[in-house]
């Protein structure tokens, strides 16, 4: 079940910024685990640990989220290739179908969406206390953020949290 977690918040993390992420876990020594901590100045033991509270199991990828590295500018070397650019360049799976379901009936698929009443916010209309029990909430990644949001509404559906949501218990995801 938690390897199913980790493959969805990197494929997540993936579909936002166009490519396939592989998550892996990574080692301290690990080149590009030295790589990133010394380009954002931190500490590798810190980036790991926040690499595994995240699942996200590249380094430059969960430092560009978290806003420590910059992100990568469209078309600018190392981007990730436009939409069509690359015939059978492999691209993220799409969300659940039952996350899917959630996004239609708690936003319509507006990852701006604030609810002017309960200020719930997000794709999946999180509320801050649910938002910050999630491993993206905690990582400190925005609720507003689409590929975070994606993966902690997979990652509550993949720890029995299904239920905190409206469009489960009364909406028919």
């Amino acid at each position: 079940m938690a390897r199913a977690a980790t493959f969805v918040a990197g494929m997540a993390l993936g579909l936002a910024l166009g490519t396939l992420v592989v998550v892996t876990h990574a080692d301290p020594a690990a080149a590009d685990v030295q790589a990133a901590a010394e380009q954002a100045n931190v500490d590798p033991q810190d980036l790991l640990e926040a690499m595994a509270a995240t699942q996200i199991g590249d380094p430059f990828v969960y430092l560009r989220a978290v806003g420590e590295l910059p992100p990568l500018a469209v078309g600018g070397p190392g981007s990730p290739p436009s939409p069509g650019a690359a015939a059978g360049v492999p691209r993220a799976a799409a969300p659940s179908s039952r996350a899917a379901c959630i996004i239609r009936f708690e936003s319509r698929g507006n990852p701006n969406a604030v609810n002017p009443r309960s200020g719930a916010s997000g794709l999946g209309q999180f509320l801050r206390s649910t938002w910050l029990s999630t491993p993206q909430g905690k990582a400190g990644l925005s609720v507003f953020d689409p590929a975070a949001n994606l993966a902690a509404i997979e990652w509550m559906l993949s720890v029995g949290r299904a239920r905190e949501w409206v469009a489960v218990t009364a909406g028919g995801c």
